[in-house]
């Protein structure tokens, strides 16, 4: 039997994309995008990624990143006021320094796995070997595979023998597009949805006109890309990683799909999307609104009612709108697509109390301050 061993590369710099591409294989959030989120100097997060060799040769692949779990982030109402009062005193009340196996924000984990490996199971034990040497020897007590879909859950848990236990994470939304036009997508939705929908795009279009432009690179106007950006981050109460211009900058440099949808009233930037384009499938990422305008001309419903006409006429048959604002995006169209996290405590104890309560920190799916996404 082949030796099982496990390297750690500090740069994806450092993956062969031949390697890369045999394991993980071609998807949209792939080589590309963990050079532009690693490049882009995130704060707090610093990124490696495990490889294990069965043999001496590559047969599995993991992202890691280091960064805080906050586990209020699934907590609302009063719980959530009196946490962040606790905070002003303890400020790291429920915030645990952690080794996350995946992205900051991608659309769902990434395991990439030779396919005709024989024995998944001891690949997997190899990944958690590495895990708990890099656990300890940067002084994590805690690791998580974050935001795994249906279909890699029974990958991973066998690695409940290991302490790892399943809770669920905010589930991402998706949108199938097999429409032959935009007035049959309307016409999917509820009555009263498409009556509303026509009356904000009517309003929306009444007062002035709205320029939209599409690029792939917004360098030259990446402060006010950001501003927007920041609008946007700052308004909600509960937040994920906080990106850098630089993120904005490398998207357009190093990724080939992206599109910046950029929407100007009276020549001034109102609102803003970056989207990534993959075969027939269109991400929407990130949003950022001047809100003023926003509000007075309906920009959300306009950018939304845009991206779905692009989509139709560009041949994109799928339309990922990410893990926030759920009444809307329901109501729109959309479909909950279930994502899981499989954690770990060093702490026995500790891992014991967190497994008890994760049913208790199930993200709600009609939270309405998640405002990081579309």
């Amino acid at each position: 039997m082949n030796l099982v061993t496990s390297k750690i590369y500090p740069s994806i710099e450092e993956i062969d994309r031949g390697v890369w591409g045999r394991l993980v294989g071609d998807i949209p959030e792939g080589y590309d995008f963990y050079r532009t989120i690693e490049a882009s100097r995130l704060e707090g997060i610093s990124f490696s990624y495990i490889v294990v060799m069965d043999g001496g040769v590559p047969a599995l692949l993991a992202p890691v990143f280091t960064g805080d779990l906050d586990l209020a982030i699934a907590i609302d109402g009063a719980a959530r006021r009196a946490i962040e009062v606790a905070r002003k005193i303890f400020p790291r009340l429920l915030i645990m320094k952690t080794l996350f196996i995946g992205s900051p924000f991608g659309e769902n984990g990434v395991i990439g796995l030779d396919r005709a490996a024989a024995d998944k199971g001891r690949l997997m034990a190899g990944l958690n070997d590495a895990i708990t040497t890099l656990c300890r020897d940067r002084h994590l007590p805690c690791a998580l595979f974050k935001d795994l879909l249906d279909k890699d859950v029974a990958l991973v848990e066998p690695l409940g023998r290991q302490g790892f236990f399943r809770a669920e994470s905010f589930p991402g939304v998706a949108i199938g597009l097999n429409f032959a036009s935009m007035e049959d997508y309307l016409l999917s939705l509820g009555a009263e949805t498409r009556k509303d929908m026509r009356r904000k795009l009517r309003k929306a279009q009444a007062q002035t006109a709205i320029d939209v432009r599409v690029t792939g690179n917004v360098e030259a106007i990446i402060d006010d890309v950001y501003a927007l950006y920041l609008n946007t981050y700052n308004a909600g109460t509960v937040r994920f990683e906080k990106l850098t211009p630089e993120f904005f900058i490398n998207a357009g440099k190093n990724m080939a799909g992206t599109k910046f949808f950029l929407y100007y009233i009276d020549g001034r930037l109102a609102a803003f999307n970056l989207c990534f384009r993959h075969e027939d499938t269109l991400i929407d990422k990130f949003i950022g609104f001047d809100y003023a305008l926003a509000r007075q001309h309906n920009l959300y419903f306009f950018s939304w009612l845009y991206n779905i006409e692009w989509c139709l006429k560009n041949g994109a048959r799928c339309y990922q709108v990410g893990q926030t604002d759920y009444a809307a995006k329901l109501r729109l169209g959309g479909t909950l697509v279930p994502l899981h996290v499989f954690m770990r405590h060093n702490n026995r104890l500790i891992n014991s109390l967190l497994r008890a309560a994760s049913a208790c920190l199930t993200p709600a799916h009609n939270d309405k301050d998640l405002k990081t996404h579309g």
